[in-house]
């Protein structure tokens, strides 16, 4: 299925893992930039990406272009010579990436009493009751479904938000990397503030319930995002195992960013079990994403819009992932995609740069942006 759809993006992060049961500690591991100043640093860092222990946090796009990579003590020392070796600029920006974990719980913490979930990182428990109380609170508008189940035996839950006069329909999901927790945030606030605004006659939220369905999937990944919460917090695939040996370090899950069918393997991706970026033994192996298509084929030719969340990184994206070529309609998506990014930059000041993942970044195979 070839699906020309308006989305938006926000880049990823990336992770180490432990298949302890305990939660990890990042102590002593840093988050280092690195600036590649030529073509044989640019090969190196591409060679290394695979690597597990070379965690890159955005993506090695050209030279010139900075690189945020975290190590662990072990992994610091194996690859600091080889830096100094190459003549490869590096700082370190942060000499132990636990503090800043620490804080955010800390954060949590005090954040924790408030019985609303908006303005939070949710668990996933907590995001479906507050699916399920939005639906018998307001009946007249909104209804959910389960997409599917995952490997752990959790639901997709999708919330439906539309009206009598709703027409086309809207697809937004969040959550695909466990560890983008903010995305997860994101979808419940988008959920809470549309329907505010649509019960306070808000004009902009009424025309957007007029004529569209909304379906919002908050969280794609959840066993991911669970065991990022109570394990290993920058975890990023979801949790089927890969191998008989489920305490190989890493090689647990697969990146659903890169399982989906559509040109599977192409670009961007690994056939390594252990990599952050494995796409998975064949397309479309996993549950989530088998759901999400399904959810999608379900009402095929309906679909307007296909907003899919990520966080790191200022980019609002559209197809292609995997291939540099544009889209036909490429111009009138930029132009659409244009006045969001003009929107967020009047309110907050935040610059985001537009285009294709294969143009602004390299070739990657970018979930539904290409599917």
């Amino acid at each position: 299925m070839l699906l020309h759809l308006f989305s938006i993006v926000f880049l990823f992060l990336s992770s180490f893992c432990s298949c302890d049961q305990k939660k990890f500690s990042f102590h002593g591991y840093k988050l280092i930039q690195i600036k590649p100043k030529s073509v044989h640093h640019f090969s190196l860092l591409k060679s290394w990406e695979e690597n597990p222990d070379f965690d890159v946090w955005n993506r090695i796009k050209s030279i010139n272009e900075i690189v945020d990579v975290a190590l662990s003590p072990k992994a610091f020392q194996q690859y600091e010579p080889l830096f100094k070796l190459a003549n490869l600029p590096y700082t370190i920006v942060n000499e132990n990436i636990q503090n800043l974990i620490d804080r955010e719980e800390e954060s949590m913490r005090r954040s924790f009493p408030s019985r609303s979930i908006v303005g939070r990182y949710p668990r996933y428990t907590e995001v479906s009751s507050f699916i399920s109380n939005l639906v018998i609170d307001n009946p007249d508008i909104a209804s959910s479904y389960s997409a599917g189940t995952t490997y752990e035996n959790r639901q997709l839950k999708v919330l439906v938000l539309k009206t009598d006069t709703s027409q086309k329909s809207v697809w937004i999901d969040c959550g695909i990397h466990a560890r983008e927790w903010i995305s997860i945030s994101t979808c419940v606030w988008f959920i809470d503030r549309l329907l505010k605004d649509y019960r306070n006659s808000d004009p902009v939220a009424k025309d957007l319930l007029g004529y569209y369905e909304f379906h919002i999937l908050p969280i794609v990944n959840p066993d991911g995002y669970e065991y990022s919460h109570s394990n290993f917090r920058i975890w990023r695939k979801n949790r089927k195992p890969n191998r008989e040996d489920e305490l190989i370090w890493n090689c647990f899950g697969t990146d659903l960013n890169r399982n989906f069918g559509y040109k599977w393997m192409v670009a961007g991706s690994s056939s390594n079990v252990c990599s952050e970026i494995y796409a998975g033994p064949s397309a479309d192996s996993e549950v989530e994403t088998k759901s999400v298509q399904k959810a999608i084929n379900d009402k095929l030719g309906n679909w307007d819009v296909f907003v899919t969340i990520h966080s790191y990184g200022n980019l609002w994206m559209v197809p292609w992932g995997w291939d540099t070529s544009l889209l036909p309609d490429y111009n009138d998506l930029y132009s659409v995609s244009q006045i969001g990014a003009d929107a967020l930059k009047a309110v907050y000041g935040t610059k985001y740069s537009i285009g294709s993942p294969a143009n602004l970044l390299c070739k990657t195979k970018k979930r539904t942006l290409s599917f």
